[in-house]
């Protein structure tokens, strides 16, 4: 199994913990590659226990069962299949009566610390025995026996039917039996489907749920990635979609209490207030639209606003503006009036949001700003939204007074408008999209032909740019979204447009999502490049517990950067050791949740790179998601990609999207259904990782990440990557010392991936370094161009090979050249010996050309620096070889005497 690491790196306080980081481990240790058969079938008997464990630990403290009888069920569960654990196949009666294999399975599953006393053994026994379907027998029926066991027994039996593989409602009925015995009550059980995965909105959605099923009587049983399963005495028969959606809105509201700023927003067409803000606090509002209006004095602009006044003017006719101004009404002409203008068209607006008429909205404006009748008749003509503004500031009795009046009155309208039931907070999309989004029971809000009909009849230019289009959308702007959040699924650009970014249209929810995300993650406060969204899913049949214990992990690594930013991984530690450290960053690193109730079945984490380039950004995100992903305690399924919206009902292990090509080699298709997928990659990612620090700089590492990772296309690259970086970074660079280095994790990538063609390719430059340095066919030194002189002749040879000649007359030519050369530089010359270790030596390399290239020398050629750095590394290697054994022979010899 991969070396894999941990995060909880405290001591377990629960017993929860205690399984979490001490024994789930073990399970996946033994079992993950012990694949079952039958209704099991696709599933690891890792996987089987993990999710019987799971359950146990949940119903056995919804039952009550003392805290000192916990761990002992809790050490039945993850041994109950002892047949399964038995190479020889015996039945499990049998196999539990059988002492010392019972205490072996114990120790394995580091469990035995609860099985102590010979009564922990009796018990242990019974409970295995019981749930594999055999009753008390060999007279023991007629002694006494505690009246719970039968109750902890079905609990097991309960836990070894719940991930079975048939049709979930028969499923449910056979685990609901079970439950019936074990909980001592009826007992009935509900699931709860997320339709889509929308982020932080969907955890406050599913934290509501759990808020009201509790109320109902419900607890929660299991997690998945795309719902949960309650569990309790009655099914509620009402409709709980509009309370759900109550105290979704409560939920949503809380988190914009702080960060009212971001729902009052300026635009080009005025002031925009949003329906969450009002519901929050109302004077905070104002505060902020007051500070709007200030920015908006301050950046007062002559010339544009007289080129509006014109416009506006045009359109009302010369006739409309002569009546005005006749009676005092004047266009703007400073930057105060223009400040006025802005709170007027801010009034207009939030009145508008009542569902009021142009005409009535201005009859109430007027009547708070003090404009006569005769004024209010005079602008008339006038565009309500754009022009009136501009010719009613001057007229404006108490400025801005009189606007917050305005203001004011239009907010207790809004406020009013949404309390017509008893959930004064669960507006009718709220209440549509709890319908849309969950598979509630007794739900009648979903009506798929007019969904079918808004998709088709929604004029393109009104679709949402974040979904699918479910009612009225908004102009979104990017101050109301994550940094770099690509959202626009068309261009709302005409021909002949201005060069800015298209207008994105979101309906509420979609808006709500992003707008969540952007005030509850930890983004650092100076953005500069798009963030990649990494999504970690509890694993199937996850205990609620584990949902507590991730969200508090999750809240310590937040409060590594105390003041509120993004949290990084030292690089040096990952790349060196594969210790995962993390520290405070301003820049790049994990944007963290703020609030651990934006944590549920899912999380989003979005990941900063800084100015890395996007492969880059790649690589670092999808190593440390697999860091996560993989450590023993947890295991999420992930997804890593630039969207925050996701298939909450995704089955494989992890995915990543858009991986280009030239990283497919290293990375694959980015679709990993097995554990053992994912497991792979990881590997991988930490081998060029551990060869990036070796043979470059802290500040460089990431450069040589990028050039190793391109270069797993054909791997037999990486040797010339190597080298090159080995080159630039040292000045006197020992090869020896070199390769003792790299030699581990690059073996390891090779193995990982290594083509046919490349494996006979190496074969040869090894067969060939082997001889090399066994007969000394080097230069006079041993230096880097030295070592490689005898390989050097053969390109050259083949480089100068004239179309005359046949390959007997040029490998005839390079062995007598190169054994003339040796006899030249030797002290002592040589002999026919060393001739026809030439001549062995150039005919392995001749193979080479002959079954690798095709005698095509363009194709040789293309390949010399990456074929030589290959060569050298491996005459090193030959080189480490030949002295182990001359080390070993010496050994042998003193022991020997």
């Amino acid at each position: 199994m991969l070396n894999q690491r941990r995060l909880l790196n405290r001591p377990p306080k629960s017993l929860e913990e205690i399984y979490f980081s001490e024994i789930r481990p073990l399970l996946y240790d033994r079992h993950a590659a012990h694949y079952q058969y039958g209704v099991r079938t696709g599933t690891t008997l890792a996987e089987h226990l993990d999710s019987a464990c799971q359950f146990m630990l949940t119903v056995s403290r919804l039952a009550g069962v003392p805290e000192d009888k916990r761990p002992k069920l809790l050490a039945a569960t993850a041994v109950h299949d002892l047949n399964k654990l038995d190479p020889k196949g015996r039945n499990v009666k049998t196999l539990a009566r059988d002492r010392a294999f019972l205490q072996e399975q114990l120790n394995l599953a580091c469990v035995s610390q609860f099985v102590v006393t010979e009564d922990d053994f009796e018990l242990v026994r019974k409970l295995i025995e019981r749930h594999s379907g055999h009753n008390r027998s060999d007279g023991a029926i007629f002694l006494p026996e505690d009246p719970a066991i039968d109750r902890w027994a079905a609990m097991i039996t309960g836990a070894d039917l719940f991930d079975l593989g048939i049709p979930e409602r028969d499923r449910f009925r056979k685990v609901q039996t079970e439950l019936t015995v074990a909980l001592g009550r009826p007992c009935k059980l509900l699931r709860v489907r997320l339709s889509e995965d929308k982020g932080y909105i969907t955890a406050l959605l599913l934290g509501a749920c759990e808020e009201v099923f509790k109320k109902y009587g419900l607890t929660p049983l299991a997690i998945f990635p795309d719902g949960e399963i309650f569990e309790g005495e009655a099914l509620p028969e009402v409709d709980l979609t509009t309370e759900i959606a109550a105290v979704w809105q409560t939920k949503i509201d809380e988190v914009f209490g702080n960060n009212i700023q971001q729902l009052v927003r300026p635009t080009k067409d005025g002031i925009k207030i949003a329906h969450q803000a009002i519901q929050q606090n109302i004077e905070e509002v104002l505060l902020n639209v007051q500070a709007l209006l200030e920015k908006k004095k301050a950046g007062f602009k002559a010339e544009k606003v007289a080129k509006d006044i014109i416009k506006w003017g045009e359109t009302a006719g010369d006739d409309a503006v002569k009546n005005a101004a006749n009676v005092g009404l004047q266009p703007v002409s400073n930057a105060e009036e223009f400040a006025i203008a802005e709170g007027l068209k801010a009034a207009y607006l939030s009145y508008r949001e009542t569902g009021l008429s142009p005409k009535d909205v201005w009859d109430k404006i007027a009547s708070h700003v003090g404009l006569t009748e005769q004024q209010r008749t005079a602008l008339e003509p006038f565009n309500g939204q754009y022009g009136r503004s501009l010719f009613a500031a001057k007229a404006v009795v108490n400025g801005n007074e009189s606007i917050i009046a305005a203001l004011h009155e239009s907010f207790q309208l809004r406020k009013e408008s949404t309390q017509k039931s008893q959930f004064a907070e669960a507006s009718t999309e709220m209440v549509t999209a709890v319908a849309r989004m969950l598979n509630l029971p007794n739900t009648n809000y979903l009506n798929g032909g007019a969904y079918l009909d808004s998709y088709i009849e929604t004029n393109p230019r009104q679709r949402c740019s974040l979904g699918s289009t479910l009612g009225e959308t908004d102009d979104l702007i990017s101050d109301n979204m994550p940094p770099g959040t690509k959202v626009q699924i068309f261009s709302n650009r005409l021909p002949g447009g201005i060069s800015s970014e298209p207008k994105r249209q979101a309906d509420l929810i979609a808006a709500l999502s992003y707008q969540i995300m952007a005030v509850g993650a930890n983004f650092p406060a100076v953005k500069k490049q798009d963030p990649l969204y990494l999504h970690l899913a509890l694993p199937k049949g996850s205990c609620p517990e584990l949902l507590l214990i991730w969200r508090e992990y999750l809240q310590q690594l937040a409060a590594t950067n105390a003041e509120g930013g993004t949290v990084t991984v030292d690089d040096v530690k990952l790349y060196r050791d594969n210790f995962l450290e993390f520290k405070a960053n301003k820049v790049v690193g994990l944007a963290l949740p703020k609030r651990p109730d934006f944590v549920h079945t899912t999380v989003i984490i979005p990941l900063i790179w800084g100015d890395a380039n996007t492969s880059v950004a790649l690589l670092k995100s999808l190593r440390l998601a697999l860091e996560l992903s993989l450590s023993l305690e947890f295991g999420f399924p992930f997804i890593l990609g630039s969207s925050l919206e996701i298939d909450s009902a995704n089955n494989m292990y992890g995915q990543v999207s858009r991986i280009p090509a030239s990283l497919q080699s290293l990375l694959g298709d980015g679709q990993y259904v097995k554990r053992q997928d994912a497991e792979k990659i990881l590997t991988r990612l930490r081998c060029i990782g551990k060869l990036a620090i070796t043979v470059a700089s802290i500040q460089k590492a990431d450069d040589c990440l990028y050039d190793l990772a391109r270069a797993a296309t054909r791997p037999i690259e990486l040797y010339y990557v190597l080298l090159r970086w080995i080159l630039r970074e040292q000045n006197e660079p020992n090869l020896e010392h070199n390769w003792i280095r790299i030699r581990e994790p690059l073996n390891t990538l090779l193995e990982s991936f290594m083509s046919t063609e490349n494996t006979l390719l190496t074969k040869y430059l090894r067969e060939a370094s082997q001889i090399a340095a066994t007969a000394s066919l080097r230069g006079s030194s041993f230096k880097r161009t030295s070592l490689s002189e005898p390989f050097t002749a053969f390109t050259a040879a083949v480089r100068s090979q004239k179309s005359h000649m046949d390959l007997d007359l040029l490998f005839a030519a390079l062995v007598q050249q190169y054994h003339t050369r040796l006899d030249r530089i030797r002290e002592h010359g040589v002999g026919s010996t060393k001739y026809e270790q030439v001549k062995q030596y150039y005919q392995v390399l001749r193979n080479l050309y002959e079954d690798v290239y095709n005698s095509r020398p363009e194709k040789l050629l293309n390949d010399k620096d990456t074929l030589e750095a290959a060569y050298l590394f491996f005459f090193q290697e030959a080189q480490q070889q030949l002295k182990k054994k001359s080390e070993d022979d010496a050994d042998e010899t003193t022991t020997s005497n």
